[in-house]
């Protein structure tokens, strides 16, 4: 199950793009007290709709291009994108290991897609913040 605040971070789109997507009926989910929760299969289909899928795609490349223009490099930030071959399964728990690490490491920007037995990662942030979940995520 994942939390609308989870989709935010997996797809790039704020949250209340995703609340006008559920009023649209285009993004299906449970309130559970007060919190949205969304199954594997909601979020699946919610990414693949035709209408919904550019908008993440732009997103998702939104974050390597500010990356690539940003001028003033006082900061060190790095961008990873990490792409692998992989059953649909597999790649969902790596999506969820790195949304669970950058969880409230707000500087850190994650996004994910799975199409045709490919997944692609991209994590954006804090040098010392992505190589830490880097670290993690080889050695567990």
């Amino acid at each position: 199950m994942y939390t609308i605040e989870q989709l935010s971070q997996i797809t790039g789109l704020t949250t209340r793009t995703l609340r006008n997507y559920l009023k649209a009926d285009l993004l299906h989910g449970s309130k559970d007290t007060g919190i949205w929760k969304f199954t594997e299969q909601q979020v699946s289909e919610f990414i693949g709709h035709p209408s919904v899928w550019p908008s993440i795609q732009a997103k998702h490349y939104a974050i390597v291009y500010d990356f690539l223009a940003r001028q003033d490099n006082s900061e060190h930030e790095v961008c990873i994108l990490l792409d692998r071959s992989l059953e649909e399964s597999e790649a969902k728990k790596i999506a969820d290991f790195f949304c669970n690490a950058a969880n409230g490491l707000s500087h850190i920007r994650f996004a994910f897609s799975y199409e045709s037995g490919k997944a692609r990662y991209i994590l954006k942030g804090a040098e010392a913040d992505v190589n830490q979940m880097m670290k993690e995520f080889y050695g567990r």
